[in-house]
C-alpha cells in the first residue's frame, strides 16, 4: 500500500509494492549507477594502477580484493558512500590516523578529485571506491568489520519514476547491517525535510537496526562538514540527522515489507 511523507508544498509518496520490484532489479545488477560493473566493455584508463589505494569491481585483480579486505580489517573501519568531493573523508582520517576509512563515489569527476586530494595529503588510511556501493560493498567489505558508515547529504530522489536511483531500500539496510559489527553506527544527515522521517520508516521494518538515538550525536560533535554542509552552514539552512545502531545480537538478515 502507498504511503506518503510531507516534503514542503509536496510530498513523497512510498508504494512498497514497487520498492519490492526496485530492490529485486538491484539484486540482478539493473538500476545500479553505472549498471552492472561485470558488464561494462572497457577499462577505465583513468583508475590508477594497483597497488593504488583505488578499488574498482571490474579491474580489480583478486590480491587487490585480498589487499583492501586485509585494508578493512586490520584497523577500525569507517565507510562513507557518496563521498564527493571527498572534503569530510579526508578531514576525517586526517584527524583519526588510526582507523582506516573506505569512501564510496560514482561521479568520476568527483571521486579523481578525492584521489587527488588524498595523495597530496599523504593519507595512507583511505581507499576509494568508484563502484555503486550497493553492488560493491557485498563483494568487498567482509562482514562485520565496520563500525560506522556515513551517509550524508545523499540526493532523496524525490519524484517516484526516480525511486530506482534513491540510495536507501530495505535490501540496502541489509547490505549495511552485513557491513557493520554489532553495535556498530549509521550516521545519516540531510538537509532535505522528510528524507529522514523516510529512512524511520525503512529503519522500523528492518530487523537489524535500533530506532534513531539521538545520544549518539555526541560521538560526532567535532566532526568535520562535507562541502554541502558547510553551505548549508553558511545560508542557515537546517540539517537533520539521524543515528542508528545495529542490533547486537542475531545474524544480518532480509527485512520482510
Amino acid at each position: 500500500m502507498p504511503s506518503s511523507l510531507r516534503r514542503g508544498k509536496g510530498k513523497l509518496e512510498i508504494d512498497w509494492e514497487e520498492m519490492e520490484a526496485i530492490e529485486a532489479e538491484h539484486r540482478a545488477g539493473r538500476g545500479l549507477f553505472g549498471g552492472d560493473p561485470y558488464l561494462r566493455h572497457a577499462r577505465n584508463p583513468h583508475v590508477p594502477p594497483e597497488p593504488a589505494r583505488w578499488f574498482c569491481l571490474a579491474q580489480a585483480s583478486d590480491e587487490h580484493r585480498a589487499r583492501l579486505r586485509d585494508f578493512l580489517t586490520s584497523a577500525p573501519s569507517e565507510l562513507e558512500i557518496g563521498a564527493g568531493d571527498g572534503r569530510f573523508i579526508v578531514e576525517w582520517a586526517s584527524m583519526h590516523p588510526e582507523r582506516h576509512f573506505l569512501a564510496f563515489e560514482v561521479r568520476g569527476r568527483l571521486v579523481h578529485t578525492m584521489y587527488r586530494a588524498i595523495e597530496e595529503r599523504g593519507l595512507t588510511n583511505v581507499w576509494v571506491c568508484d563502484d555503486d556501493a550497493r553492488a560493491a560493498i557485498p563483494e568487498i567489505v567482509p562482514p562485520g568489520s565496520i563500525e560506522v558508515i556515513h551517509i550524508l547529504m545523499p540526493d532523496p530522489w524525490w519524484k517516484q519514476r526516480h525511486a530506482r536511483c534513491r540510495l536507501f531500500s530495505l535490501h540496502m539496510l541489509s547490505i549495511l547491517a552485513q557491513a557493520l559489527k554489532p553495535g556498530g553506527i549509521l550516521r545519516f544527515e540531510s538537509d532535505v525535510e522528510g528524507y529522514p522521517e523516510f529512512l524511520d520508516m525503512l529503519i522500523e521494518r528492518h530487523p537489524d537496526f535500533e530506532p534513531h538515538d539521538p545520544a549518539l550525536a555526541e560521538r560526532f560533535a567535532n566532526i568535520p562538514l562535507t562541502t554541502r554542509q558547510q553551505w548549508c552552514v553558511e545560508h542557515g539552512v537546517p540539517i537533520f540527522r539521524r543515528f542508528y545502531r545495529r542490533r547486537a545480537s542475531g545474524a544480518p538478515a532480509e527485512a520482510q515489507p
